[in-house]
């Protein structure tokens, strides 16, 4: 492999690194938004107080995603 082709792959990957790491921190400043908000989706993707997390399992309400798999769950226990 010549030279230049392996700096021009470096130069790629440093900079889809920083791409991804200025990604993750919008994800999250989202979601930290997301979590002070309690947004509904977060509510989703939460237990309730006293509850916590314990897996995942199917939806109760039998719900489907857009790829026709039953919709998964927490399952919420008891602390």
């Amino acid at each position: 492999m010549k030279k230049n082709k392996l700096k021009t792959i470096v130069k790629e990957l440093e900079g889809a690194s920083k791409m991804h790491l200025r990604q993750s921190k919008e994800i999250n400043k989202h979601v930290k938004d997301m979590v002070s908000q309690k947004s509904p989706l977060y509510q989703a993707m939460s237990c309730w107080d006293g509850y916590t997390a314990k897996g995942k399992k199917d939806s109760p309400s039998g719900k489907k995603t857009a790829g026709g798999n039953i919709l998964k769950v927490n399952n919420c226990v008891k602390d």
